[in-house]
């Protein structure tokens, strides 16, 4: 075995202690550091071999006195990866606003019901709770039970995402759709008495401020709101939503105009209802110049051959408003549609366990699905056999939103998956956020497979105006910021407190190791963050871009 003044640890390694030490699993580990859980467990075994110990807490103690026995071999490698880890980055000294939706499923007082009553009960909130705990986990949310059988899920944090109100509110109305379905089943106990324990469920969103990526979210406004609109939706037998949750997820589902009539919903303001899932969408295309270009899309794609359409702009958050028309439109001539929404992990493995599960939520109506493949088959090519074979009973359109949804939905299907959908009427309308130096919303029709072409067809159009978020949160920004490689994010943060120096002071001011900083520097401008400067070097693509990021991280106290 080496002596302690032969042992000599990574970077990476480094990075995976000063993880432990914050007691981080194998599983965040993977996911804070972008590499596979065995990975992980790897670096573990190569880690434990080296410092000639045989659990966590020995190899943090035993390597924590190496580096302060040896701080000039240790220091320097040390203080980077503790820099370099995206929790300690943002954690270290900010915190940031956050608009978050919460969901809050509200369960009626059960004292005065009978033991058949309760019974039931029981087992239709217990039903209830796994459903919405496999879906909220599909999303990317948050879910916690609470008293009396209660339940909140919640968007926005940690991790945020373009569409986390639309992500909320697709909750809710499946949420209720759920319940419904379930109270009609048969059992022992009548309808009438199964009514009384039915739940409520109500939606909000607020801004909130909050240490950056802590798992908690104390007396957050967003929680109470909902559960006020919850207690009020039981009786109405639709999810209830608050006026900012329907400013930001206006197209997501159809909304019902309702009269607020119980005291308590005056703390609330305006309130909406969801409509439910067998309502029909409503026509988005004269927002987009009436779309001239979808119709000739629709017409190739019911005729058997697969159109895949990759949007780019600029902001991002035009993408999704583009998506939805284009999705609510080809609903209206008769497809079905899934809706993937990408969530903030990018392993395959989690992305292809996320994309199933939300496409199996979106066909619960559809008669079910069986596989024709042989044993040997890919996850990827089973997925994409899915949709083809739901496509030959109705065309289909599947929305992938997302900074990456385009490229990692392509990840995710593989070229089997893509070959099982090239020859079915199948839509794939995918978020594809790219250097764009102007704002600017394009959609790209690459056909039945998505390989960039150099004569693909490009449409550029005129995004519709949109009232700013309030309190200058940029959603967009933030998700992108959520997005980052670490020293990418170190730039960012750092260049946005003095959006007049160049990006490459930035850099030097942080010390980073010209492979880090070169990388940074490509996904920067891959994205549309940074773009070159006429004369050398890189800058913000504008000021108020600068400007929004500098607004979401606040000193403290």
């Amino acid at each position: 075995m080496p002596t302690q003044a032969q042992i000599t640890l990574s970077e990476r390694q480094q990075e995976i202690i000063a993880l432990l030490a914050e007691g981080k699993s194998n599983k965040e580990i993977a996911d804070l550091l972008k590499i596979g859980y065995g990975t992980v467990k790897q670096h573990l075994f190569v880690l434990f071999r080296k410092l000639g110990v045989t659990n966590r807490t020995k190899a943090v103690i035993t390597a924590t006195h190496l580096m302060k026995e040896r701080p000039n071999h240790f220091g320097t490698k040390a203080k980077r990866a503790s820099r370099q880890s995206k929790l300690a980055l943002v954690e270290s000294n900010s915190h940031s606003w956050r608009l978050v939706s919460a969901i809050v499923i509200s369960a009626p007082d059960a004292n005065l019901a009978t033991p058949e009553e309760l019974s039931w009960r029981n087992h239709y909130l217990m039903d209830l709770r796994d459903a919405l705990q496999a879906y909220v986990d599909a999303l990317d949310g948050q879910f916690l039970i609470l008293p009396y059988g209660g339940m909140l899920a919640w968007f926005g944090y940690p991790n945020t995402h373009l569409d986390d109100a639309d992500r909320a509110v697709k909750l809710a109305q499946f949420t209720q759709y759920w319940s419904d379905q379930y109270a009609l089943q048969d059992s022992a106990l009548p309808l009438d008495r199964r009514a009384p324990h039915l739940i409520g469920v109500g939606v909000a969103s607020k801004p909130e401020m909050s240490s950056d990526r802590k798992n908690e979210l104390f007396a957050s406004d967003s929680f109470r709101l909902a559960a006020i609109l919850a207690r009020n939706a039981r009786s109405l037998k639709h999810p209830l939503a608050d006026s900012l949750t329907k400013k930001l997820a206006p197209n997501s589902v159809s909304w019902l105009t309702v009269k607020a009539k119980a005291p308590e919903l005056t703390q609330v303001g305006d309130v909406s209802a969801i409509g439910g899932r067998d309502l029909p969408p409503t026509d988005l295309s004269f927002l987009w110049g009436g779309l001239p270009f979808f119709q000739g899309v629709v017409d190739s794609v019911k005729s058997g051959v697969a159109q895949w359409i990759a949007v780019e702009s600029w902001p991002p958050i035009n993408t999704n408003s583009l998506i939805d028309a284009m999705g609510n439109a080809a609903q209206l001539n008769g497809f079905q549609a899934i809706q993937i929404r990408t969530p903030s992990f990018h392993r395959r493995d989690k992305l292809l366990q996320s994309f199933l599960a939300q496409a199996e939520y979106s066909l619960l109506d559809s008669t079910a699905h069986e596989f024709d493949l042989p044993a040997s088959a890919g996850e990827g090519e089973r997925l994409g056999n899915l949709f083809a074979q739901q496509a030959m009973r109705k065309p289909l359109i599947i929305q992938a939103y997302g900074l990456k949804a385009f490229e990692e939905f392509k990840l995710v299907l593989g070229e089997r998956g893509i070959d099982r959908m090239a020859a079915r009427p199948i839509i794939v309308i995918a978020a594809n956020l790219s250097e764009i130096h102007a704002s600017q919303t394009s959609v790209r029709l690459l056909g039945p497979r998505p390989v960039e072409m150099p004569f693909s067809r490009v449409y550029t159009m005129q995004a519709p105006v949109r009232e700013s978020l309030p309190e200058g949160i940029r959603v967009d920004l933030q998700a992108i910021l959520d997005d980052l490689s670490p020293p990418s994010q170190s730039i960012v943060l750092f260049a946005a407190k003095d959006p007049s120096q160049s990006i490459e002071q930035a850099i030097a001011a942080l010390h980073l190791p010209h492979h880090q900083s070169q990388g940074a520097l490509h996904e920067l401008t891959s994205i549309g963050v940074i773009v070159a400067k006429q004369g050398g070097g890189f800058e913000f693509r504008d000021l108020a871009t600068a400007e929004a990021i500098q607004r979401l991280s606040l000193p403290r106290a």
